[in-house]
């Protein structure tokens, strides 16, 4: 998931802005959340208000240790939110609220991907009755919800009225919705190198000639195609233990494309 960002992104209020505040609140609610069901933490520990209760009828019961993420959105609230509420200075009541509100993208996109194990109980391997639990998904997966979420975030006026709306009159109907990702600027041109803006810019970065992702070279050149040129490399190979007590190797040299963008 490489997304080119610049060293002031977060001056820019742009698409990286809102990805590195939902990661970054995502991840506090992640980590924290883990390190109570470990009981690695004396404030918190499992979802002890799953501890009772389930469907009787169905054959399961809560069990286990469900992982408290409301104790984890509590702490990444505290932690991130606090400090922005009390910005003073330069920075805009619509840049606050964005921000704010990309926090709370990033922390909904770990609930929302909350999911139910179970594990059965019964005579010979049998399923009478299972206890269940609930857990996180992996962050590799809430991750690639929030890059989904830049891929489509949506671009907010830079005046607040009674709230944040969309920079398009034809759009303002439609609703702001809690998990959205949300910008005021459009991005800068990170295919070119600007110094001003920290921007190094893609020439001469290695590709992946084969590759369809963010490293392939059609996307990571920006269309101005690339450089090939072949390197050598030499290392020691086929080594064995000769007793007694030394390694032999052989020397191997080998030839690799590497493929630079222009």
């Amino acid at each position: 998931m490489a997304l080119p960002f610049s060293n002031l992104c977060f001056v820019l209020g742009t698409k990286e802005t809102a990805f590195i505040y939902a990661v970054m609140a995502a991840g506090l609610v992640h980590s924290v959340t883990r390190s109570c069901s470990a009981g690695n933490m004396t404030e918190c520990s499992c979802d002890t208000t799953l501890q009772n209760g389930g469907s009787a009828s169905e054959g399961w019961h809560w069990g286990g240790c469900s992982d408290d993420v409301q104790y984890g959105m509590w702490f990444s609230r505290k932690f991130l939110d606090f400090p922005i509420k009390n910005t003073t200075g330069k920075e805009s009541k619509v840049l606050l609220a964005m921000n704010l509100h990309n926090n709370e993208a990033g922390r909904q996109a770990v609930a929302k991907l909350m999911s139910v194990d179970c594990r059965c109980h019964g005579v010979s391997g049998s399923c009478a009755v299972k206890t269940c639990w609930k857990t996180m998904s992996s962050f590799e997966k809430i991750g690639h919800l929030l890059k989904d979420k830049y891929e489509n975030s949506v671009q907010i006026s830079d005046k607040i009225k009674r709230k944040m709306r969309r920079r398009e009159k034809d759009q303002r109907k439609i609703p702001i919705r809690k998990d959205d990702l949300l910008y005021l600027n459009k991005s800068p041109n990170y295919c070119v190198e600007d110094k001003k803006l920290g921007i190094p810019g893609t020439q001469g970065r290695e590709c992946n000639r084969t590759s369809e992702g963010a490293d392939g070279c059609n996307l990571l050149c920006c269309g101005r195609g690339y450089n090939t040129h072949v390197v050598r490399h030499v290392e020691r190979c086929e080594c064995k233990f000769i007793w007694c007590c030394y390694v032999r190797c052989r020397r191997c040299e080998s030839m690799t494309d590497v493929h630079t963008c222009k």
